[in-house]
This record gives structure tokens, sequence and C-alpha cells, in this order.
């Protein structure tokens, strides 16, 4: 058997689903709270940034990998990001940006901040960065799809397949920044790293200046209910932080491996089901 730096099961794709936004609410399209929908929103003008940043890093090395399966991963992973990016960036462009414009220029910034990261940061610290961003993506992704009815109960049911899409994807390629770290010979230590720079520097701040701005915009920003609401959410019973700690959690262990939580039974439960629409 020819060795291998990939530790991915097996190679899947899925097809794009072909989504239209006009019906959506973006302020009430997760059962109609605004905390919920916000929270996703968030996310939302967040993550293109960093999918497209991790692919303009990824294509660069495409000539120095010469693991053929991993070559092959690292080509569908770039697909599969750029598809993501693409559609959420429809989203935002035609819902986000038209009612919350300030979002655009949180968007703007970060990507200064990429940019300069991409300039100045070693190479193997760069990558730990989206390493820590598969991680994070595919612990959400797991448990979202495990129980999708703690965390978008009587959603609009075009942002649900739009998250549902998304999150299988995640899993299926959640090894794949992984594996290519480790074949640039990317240690622990710069990977626990890359996990403070992103919790640090993008994600944190990230999320909470678009929460406070589309709070803020929504004119529940005052209200205490929205903070109950949203601690409930993301650290009730099934809180969306809740939930993922654990698994957020095994990234700083020496013996990590994207793979130790099997998510293949998720991933044929959406193949399935998909075919038989």
């Amino acid at each position: 058997m020819t060795s291998t730096f990939s530790t991915s099961p097996v190679a899947m794709s899925f097809p794009i689903p072909n989504l239209v936004f006009d019906d959506c609410n973006p302020q009430r399209w997760n059962g109609g709270s605004v905390v919920k929908s916000q929270f996703w929103n968030s996310m939302s003008s967040l993550l293109p940034n960093i999918e497209f940043c991790a692919i303009r890093s990824l294509m660069p090395l495409m000539p120095q990998i010469d693991d053929v399966k991993l070559h092959e991963e690292v080509l569908l992973f770039c697909d599969q990001e750029n598809a993501h990016g693409t559609l959420h960036s429809r989203y935002n462009r035609e819902h986000l940006h038209t009612n919350y414009p300030y979002l655009k220029n949180i968007e703007s910034w970060e990507r200064h901040c990429f940019s300069w990261m991409s300039k100045f940061l070693p190479r193997r610290l760069f990558l730990s960065l989206f390493v820590a961003v598969e991680h994070w993506t595919a612990a959400f992704s797991q448990h979202g799809l495990s129980k999708p009815e703690a965390w978008f109960a009587e959603s609009d049911e075009t942002m649900f397949q739009l998250w549902e899409w998304h999150a299988v994807e995640e899993l299926a390629h959640k090894s794949v920044c992984y594996d290519v770290f480790r074949y640039f010979k990317g240690g622990y230590l710069t990977q626990v790293a890359g996990m403070l720079l992103l919790l640090l520097f993008i994600m944190l701040p990230g999320i909470c200046l678009r929460l406070g701005y589309l709070f803020a915009k929504d004119k529940v920003w005052w209200h205490l209910r929205t903070y109950r609401e949203l601690a409930i959410y993301l650290l009730g019973r099934d809180g969306v932080l809740r939930c993922t700690f654990k698994d957020f959690l095994s990234f700083f262990n020496p013996r990590f491996r994207p793979w130790d939580i099997d998510s293949l039974p998720l991933i044929k439960a959406y193949l399935t089901q998909i075919s038989a629409v």
C-alpha cells in the first residue's frame, strides 16, 4: 500500500444545492428568533473571508505536495470552500449587506488582517490557523447535524439547507488542513498557537463585534432578554458552545486526530437523504 499523509477515510463530494434566498427574513429566519438568526448571520458574514483565505493559502503549496491522495483532497477541499464562500457571500449580499451595511466594513477589515498574516506569519503557523478553523467548524457541524432541532427548530427551509450542506462538507474534509500541516512538518506547539490565534484575533472579536452591531441595528441591544436568550442558546442544555466544548478541548490533546470522532454516519445519512429526493 502506498504511504500517504491523508487521514481521510474516504473521498466524498456533494452536489451544490440550488438555493434561492428571496423569501428569507434575515432577522427571524431561525425559529422566529432575532438572537438565533443573528448568531448564524454573524457566522455567515465571518466564514467567507476565512474560506477564501484558506484557498489562497493552500493553492500555492500544491506543486510541493507529492502525496497523490492528499493532493486530490486539497483540490476537492478548495472547490468545496469556494462553493461555501460563494453561497454565503450571495446570501450576505442579498440580505445582510442591504439591511446591515456596516458588516461590509467589518469584512473588509478582516480581509486586510488575513492579508497581513499571510505575509508576515511563518508558513506553518499560518497553516495551523486553518487546522484550528476546520476543527472548530467540524465540532459545530457534528453536533448541529446530530440534533438539528436543538439549533434550527422551525427555521427557514432554505437557510437550513444551506447550513446542513455546509456542515456535511465540513465533516467530509475536516482532516485536510491538518494533513497538509503535518505534511509540512507542523508540530503540536504550532498547532495550539494556531487555535489561540484564531480565537483571540478572529473568532471572538469577529463574532462579538458583529452581534453587537446586529443587535443594535435591530434595537434589541439594551434588552436583558436578548442576552438571556443568547446565553441559553449557547450554554443551555443543548447549547451551541456547551455541546461542542468537549470536542473543542480535544484539539489540545497531543494525540489529537480529526477523525477520532467518527462523522461517517452523519455524512452517509445526508447522502441517503438527498438521493431519496
